[in-house]
């Protein structure tokens, strides 16, 4: 059961709502956090492997935090909701700390100073009542929970997935499938989340429709690696994980002349190439010690399940932590390799256009199906041997195996199972 990541959540808010100006105390705060978070480790339990992986890379991002909030930067005095009357600091102890939970409940800055400009999708506008939105977001949830069983139904009778053979063992074509599986069930797992929290939120006046856009950008969007990341999948994370910056000068939200609401507001000249990839470098580090947590929750994991078991014929546990690291550290190649290209094809008078977009998702497409097959090789032969250690027996049917076979009278496992056998 998870049981210490509420109470590291909790401590991190009290901290940060203390504000501390001796670096001393806040160093303490943010090590009680931590400390918490890694007592969590060895604990953590979802029920399903793979969503321990996800789970762990939460826990790695409140590290994050911890640090950004207690170590880099002063959240009550650097940010600003669009509704304060006063800075935050100045509220009384408890106000501090539900202004606090609000705002790390506001990963994009919708309604905040620190909101994120690019790529966030608004509400619609005819999903702005708070009726519209919980049925629009309801039909989120049932929609995205129906992909993540049909990305769960996919693992579950793919014979790569049910062995050590790695996913490009059935040519490329089913490659491309098998590395975006597990993805797959993480982008409908956070969504299903995601629309969950938003329902109960707007349902009970918590918050405003106009607070939960949805939790991922648009597709259409990821014609490069950078914008992949940038535009598209990072919405949630971005300001985690360029906790390093370079960042650019810090203003006082309080200050009419830099609120980005205000008329006199001015757009940022470009930064300097040099200076944007070293913070792509750096976002992509933190991504990569981020999933690293998720590895080191699934070792945790697996020292217990072979510890409990004992499956027998095998003398020792194999070592997860790291798996995930490499798929990241290839991501700001990737933008190095594409940017050079169109750098090259401006020289040679080449505009955007829709054939360009076209080649970019190629691009995109080959690039990522290549490179996150060592990470995905790992997540599955963690999930196989820990079948092997006894974990992962008597799975539940699930919703759409039922709804085939009452309606159908089809049973989906031999089926899918017999298809994958002729490929």
């Amino acid at each position: 059961m998870v049981m210490l990541f509420p109470v590291a959540r909790t401590v991190l808010l009290i901290f940060v709502a203390l504000n501390f100006k001796s670096l001393q105390w806040r160093l303490i705060g943010c090590s009680v956090v931590v400390a918490f978070l890694a007592a969590d480790l060895p604990l953590a339990r979802t029920g399903y492997m793979k969503f321990d992986n996800v789970f762990g890379a939460a826990l790695g991002t409140t590290v994050l935090q911890a640090i950004r909030f207690l170590l880099l930067m002063r959240p009550m005095e650097e940010y600003r909701h669009d509704a304060d009357k006063v800075p935050a600091y100045q509220l009384p102890f408890f106000q501090r700390c539900f202004w606090l939970f609000r705002m790390t409940s506001s990963p994009r800055g919708v309604g905040w100073s620190f909101r994120v400009k690019n790529g966030v999708i608004p509400v619609k506008p005819c999903h702005r009542t708070r009726p519209s939105f919980i049925a629009s977001r309801l039909r989120w949830l049932f929609s995205h929970y129906f992909l993540l069983e049909a990305a769960l139904l996919y693992t579950r009778y793919n014979p790569v997935y049910l062995s050590e053979a790695s996913v490009t063992s059935q040519g490329y074509i089913l490659q491309c499938l098998n590395v975006a599986a597990i993805p797959c069930q993480m982008y409908a797992l956070i969504t299903c989340v995601h629309s969950t929290l938003a329902v109960l939120a707007v349902a009970t006046h918590f918050s405003e429709p106009q607070a939960w856009p949805q939790p991922f950008g648009r597709w259409k969007d990821a014609y490069t690696v950078r914008r992949l990341w940038g535009r598209t999948w990072h919405q949630m994370v971005r300001r985690d994980l360029t906790l390093f910056g370079p960042h650019w000068p810090k203003h006082n939200p309080w200050d009419p002349v830099h609120n980005g609401d205000s008329s006199v507001s001015r757009p940022r000249e470009r930064e300097p190439w040099g200076r944007r990839y070293r913070r792509l470098c750096y976002a992509f580090i933190c991504s990569a010690c981020m999933h690293v947590c998720g590895d080191v929750l699934l070792q945790f994991r697996l020292w217990n399940d072979f510890s409990s078991f004992g499956p027998s014929g095998t003398t020792e546990v194999p070592n997860l932590i790291g798996y995930s690291a490499p798929y990241f550290f290839w991501q700001p190649v990737g933008v190095l390799v594409e940017e050079s290209v169109v750098g090259i094809g401006e020289r040679m008078g080449l505009q955007e256009s829709t054939w360009t977009r076209l080649v970019g998702y190629a691009w995109v497409w080959v690039f990522t199906s290549v490179t996150l097959v060592y990470s995905v090789d790992g997540l599955k032969n963690a999930v196989h041997i820990s079948y092997l250690a006894g974990e992962g027996t008597g799975l539940p049917v699930t919703l759409i195996e039922v709804i085939v076979d009452r309606v159908f009278g089809v049973q989906l496992a031999p089926v899918i199972s017999s298809w994958f056998s002729r490929m």
